[in-house]
């Protein structure tokens, strides 16, 4: 594996950490014995918003994945598909049924079957449903643009970045318009900020695509300039408004701070000769399933210590629960990891290779007729 890509690994890592360190913070800052013992360090993770930076680090890292990995792989369409379904949905819907469980478990909230029916598709924002963890609306993005990739695939458009500039730019103008429609009185647009955000995200997988085409081929540097230029402006814009006295965000410095230091990241990731740090490179493995199913230790965790029997364990400080959750989700999600998620990973690969061989023979078969006609 090249340094890039073990680079590349231990950002998918540390994103995933930074993801649980702030829902972690979150959760556990409400608790009165904790809170006693200072609150700076859950200031900090919410100013700097953690889990925004590791959600764009992982928005920004899919487009310079999966755009490439279509390219070059050599292989149908249909191949990829499958791959990609058995890579996301089979650790999806076990984290879905454990985050439902655990729900009604541990807060006697009960969703309905027809919620958890949409919840399957992890399209369940577009139509119409709350996400069962509030983590799944990242998943109904990469979903988007996994699906936009492909139609441009299909149609022999995605080897030309300029397609892809011209997607981050409809993107971008889609999340304009909804902000705008959101905020006229006119109108009163009311869609939940995980819908409307959607479009900017795939502007930043945009984004991380074109800086890709950067790397390989030494050439389209000003698509990526524009993408990143264009996309980038928006949190510069909100943080200059905000400066001079114009707030255009509930959280202007929250907002803004948070793109330009997951930017900042990942462009010292990818251009710098960094030396891997192995452990983080070794998380960004089981990083997916870190992602999936941290939440649902966090609230075990917390329903823990509030029990009579868990009293004992609810007065330290902040740091130490975020470092138990931690060490527990990278546990958990090692498990789930070599029980589910890599033998369906190899599932898929194997079906894909079998359904690529069944259309090359199908191929030539084809050409030998064509040839005796």
């Amino acid at each position: 594996m090249s340094k890039r890509l073990l680079n590349l690994d231990t950002l998918r890592g540390l994103a995933a950490l930074l993801v649980v360190w702030q829902h972690s913070s979150e959760v556990f800052i409400q608790v009165p014995n904790i809170a006693l013992h200072g609150t700076d360090l859950a200031n900090f993770i919410s100013q700097l918003d953690f889990g925004r930076i590791g959600v764009l680090c992982f928005f920004l890292l899919s487009g310079y994945v999966i755009p490439h990995s279509l390219l070059e792989a050599n292989r149908p369409l249909k191949c990829f598909a499958i791959r990609r379904f058995f890579r996301l949905y089979p650790t999806y819907w076990v984290s879905l049924i454990i985050a439902v469980s655990f729900t009604w478990l541990f807060a006697g909230h009960i969703f309905s079957p027809v919620a958890v029916l949409a919840n399957t598709t992890m399209l369940q924002g577009l139509l119409g449903f709350e996400n069962v963890q509030k983590l799944y609306w990242t998943l109904t993005a990469e979903l988007i643009f996994y699906l936009l990739c492909a139609m441009m695939f299909a149609l022999k458009l995605l080897g030309n970045p300029k397609n892809l500039l011209l997607l981050c730019w409809a993107t971008l103008s889609l999340f304009i318009c909804l902000q705008l429609f959101e905020h006229s009185p006119a109108l009163q647009l009311q869609l939940p900020v995980t819908i409307t955000y959607i479009p900017y995200g795939i502007a930043v997988m945009c984004c991380g695509a074109l800086l890709r085409y950067c790397f390989e081929t030494k050439r389209f540097h000003r698509y990526a300039v524009l993408a990143i230029a264009s996309t980038f402006s928006i949190p510069i814009l909100v943080l200059s408004l905000h400066l001079f006295g114009n707030s255009i965000s509930s959280e202007p410095v929250r907002f803004g701070l948070s793109h330009l230091i997951a930017l900042g990241i990942f462009l010292s990731v990818i251009s710098l000769p960094l030396n891997s740090i192995r452990h983080f490179a070794t998380l960004g493995t089981i990083s997916y399933s870190i992602y999936l199913f941290h939440l649902c230790m966090i609230y075990v965790m917390k329903w823990s210590i509030s029990q009579p029997w868990g009293q004992v364990f609810s007065g330290f400080p902040l740091s130490v629960y975020l470092s138990v959750t931690t060490l527990a989700s990278i546990a958990l999600a090692t498990l789930i990891y070599w029980l589910i998620e890599r033998p369906f990973v190899k599932l898929g690969r194997s079906l894909s290779t079998s359904a690529q061989d069944a259309e090359s023979a199908q191929q030539q078969e084809s050409e030998k007729v064509a040839i005796r006609t």
